[in-house]
């Protein structure tokens, strides 16, 4: 059987002892080291991922702004075509319905010095046809009656 005596109760109290200073020396400061560092690793932790999802809904923020300014660019540009395309044809309408006045001006111009061209040679045929006639026959003849049809179709 054991026994106890003095030596293993001395033995135990300066166990207990060694325990005590260890733990007041050694170990409560390496725990404390361990703990500050377990600490700064989570806080570092916690800190990168706040920093990634900031990064995050920052991506997400920044593919919303070009999505909608992309949105709005496409809009711009499609508005400026159709402005442009009807800037255009109102431009092209009105050169249209210029050049329809100066052509229905110019028919009419045409058509008044074709019948002023078509009075002066009948004044001409006349005097002509009277002076031939004066020449040939040696009297002074008025000729009345011109055919004037024959004189416009020759005109036409």
């Amino acid at each position: 059987m054991l026994e106890f005596n003095a030596t293993f109760l001395v033995s135990m109290i300066s166990f207990i002892v060694f325990i005590i200073i260890m733990n007041a020396i050694f170990y409560k400061p390496i725990f404390k080291v361990i703990n500050e560092r377990e600490k700064y690793i989570n806080d570092r932790y916690d800190d990168a991922k706040n920093s990634k999802d900031k990064a995050q809904k920052l991506l997400d923020e920044k593919d919303k702004r070009l999505n909608e300014t992309l949105f709005e660019a496409k809009k711009i540009v499609s508005d400026r075509v159709n402005q442009a395309n009807e800037e255009a044809k109102t431009k092209t309408d009105n050169a249209k319905t210029d050049s329809a006045k100066k052509i229905e001006s110019a028919k009419k111009e045409l058509l008044s010095e074709k019948q002023q061209i078509a009075d002066a040679l009948k004044n001409n045929v006349k005097t002509l046809a009277e002076t031939i006639s004066f020449k040939i026959l040696g009297d002074n003849t008025e000729i009345e009656n011109i055919d004037y049809e024959l004189i416009n179709k020759v005109l036409k």
